[in-house]
């Protein structure tokens, strides 16, 4: 029988497969960090300096010591130096009689006025009421003579003035005095404000005066 022949192919060398390079793994590339950009510094408002007032510290005053200046005394010399002489107050006399005062003292008069039955273009008397005093005592022991009226100023229309002429005279006893009077030579009264002066002058040498306002109407 027949012998198959088997026929087996030539091997040759087993050629190695080239090994495969492993290429090294790349290194990612770093990105680049991003740009941060920088922040404006925030600005502070800058505090004002408060600078203290610089303390002042007074001096102390130094008094000079003040100067004794040593004055002489002058010597006084009085030639021939008379006896002082002795003033004595003299005493007021006494006065017994009441409403009296010293010789020469000064009276103190009030004085009001009525027109009474005077009137415009009439011849009636007005009245004055006269209070006489010396230093707070009445004076009661006057007579018309005393009296004096004297009208100043002309009233407007009226031929004469009421000035010595005391028409009727009464001395009420406690200081009081009771006159009237009217225009002389028997003129009419004109109406207005007739201003007068009355004056009073006493035995005694003690004086007054005192002004006053008739009005007629």
């Amino acid at each position: 029988m027949a012998t198959k022949q088997t026929s087996k192919k030539a091997t040759g060398p087993v050629k190695a497969k080239p090994a495969k390079v492993t290429k090294p793994a790349e290194k990612p590339t770093p990105k680049p960090a991003p740009k941060v950009q920088p922040k404006e510094p925030i600005k502070t408002a800058a505090k004002p300096v408060v600078t203290a007032p610089a303390k002042t510290v007074a001096k102390p005053v130094v008094m000079a010591p003040a100067k004794t200046v040593a004055v002489a005394a002058a010597a006084t010399v009085i030639a021939d130096p008379k006896p002082a002489v002795e003033l004595r107050p003299q005493a007021l006399a006494a006065d017994p009689t009441p409403g009296r005062a010293a010789a020469g003292g000064a009276l103190t008069l009030s004085v009001q006025t009525s027109q009474g039955n005077a009137a415009n273009g009439n011849t009636q008397p007005a009245n004055i009421l006269v209070l006489v005093s010396d230093r707070g005592a009445p004076v009661v022991d006057l007579t018309k003579d005393h009296f004096t009226l004297m009208e100043h100023f002309e009233v407007p229309g009226q031929m004469a003035p009421f000035s010595n002429n005391i028409s009727s005279f009464r001395n009420a006893g406690t200081g009081a005095y009771l006159l009237q009077t009217k225009p002389i030579t028997g003129a009419a009264w004109r109406s207005g404000h007739h201003l007068a002066q009355l004056l009073v002058s006493d035995d005694e040498e003690r004086q007054g005066q005192i002004a006053f306002k008739l009005i007629i109407r």
